[in-house]
Formats: structure tokens, sequence, C-alpha cells
């Protein structure tokens, strides 16, 4: 189920991107996108394309990947390394696997005024998905401990009802 929810969360989350990008806006009478813009959208492309090559990739594969982005990132902490980074981090199934650290790196994220807003939008989508992620989590572990919690209290019951039972067939066979 964590797999799932976690690329199913991945998932909704670039089909609102995407989606986003479909809407319908007022014509203006722009010349050209700005440099700006060519440089975030061949980022989001370029972030995507890394996570479907990702997908593809063998555990082995995948450690490999995780150490030479990480250590890009402590060279070089750009947005696109962080990005790299963080959906490493995101990966469901992998031994790397650390939501906390990743939450941490969209959260300390450089707040610069160079920074888009499509971009900054991605991270804040990326950070609230992850959010509720571990919260959900957290409920999961919760439930699960008050299961077992009362599966033992249960199984305890159980026996006390055999040890009973036993008892009153001991005491019937006594009995003239």
């Amino acid at each position: 189920m964590s797999m799932m929810s976690g690329r199913s969360g991945f998932i909704s989350a670039v089909v609102i991107l995407m989606l986003g990008g479909c809407a319908i806006l007022p014509h203006t009478h722009s010349v050209a996108p700005s440099q700006q813009e060519v440089v975030l959208t061949g980022q989001m492309d370029d972030m995507m394309e890394f996570y479907e090559s990702l997908r593809k990739l063998s555990a082995t594969e995948l450690s490999r990947v995780y150490d030479k982005v990480k250590q890009n990132f402590v060279q070089n902490k750009s947005d696109a390394n962080r990005t790299r980074l963080v959906l490493l981090l995101i990966m469901p199934g992998t031994s790397f696997r650390d939501v906390t650290s990743a939450l941490y790196l969209l959260n300390e994220w450089p707040r610069e005024a160079k920074t888009f807003n499509h971009l900054l939008s991605f991270r804040n989508l990326l950070a609230g998905q992850l959010t509720e992620q571990q919260r959900l989590s957290s409920s999961v572990e919760e439930l699960s401990q008050k299961l077992r919690d009362e599966q033992k209290r249960v199984e305890t019951m159980q026996n006390q009802i055999d040890a009973i039972k036993s008892m009153e067939k001991n005491l019937l066979r006594e009995q003239p």
C-alpha cells in the first residue's frame, strides 16, 4: 500500500501540474517566452525525464545514481541537484528512501527572488504531498499498534475462556 500510495501521490502531483498548464489564459501580446520560462520548462522536463529513467533502474543501479546525485548536491546545491536528490529520496521501495530528509530539502529550498513561481509551486506541491504522506504513515503505524494490542488482549481473553472451560469440564468429571 505504501508503494502504491507514494507512486500514486507523485503521479497525481505530476498530472495536476500538467493540467494546470492546460488552463485557458487570457490572450496577451507577448512576443516570445522569456529565457527564464524556457529554462524553467526545460528544468521541469529534465526532472520528469529523470524520474522516469529512475523507475526503470534496478535497486543496485538506483543506489549508484543516489550516491552520485547526493555527491553532486554536496558539491553544488543548485535547484536541479536539490530536485534530483528529493526525487530519489521519495522513490518507493528503495533502501535510501527518506521522506523526512526530502521534506527538509524542500523546506530549506532557498527562497530567492530569481526562483520562478512554477518551480516554487512544484516544491510546495511535493512538500504538501510528503507532509500528508508522513501524517498518514504515522496514523497507520498508530492504528497498527492498537490492532496488535487488541489482538494480544483477545488472545489473553481466549486463553482465560479456555481455562475456565477446562476447569468446568474437570469439575463436571469429578462430580458423582
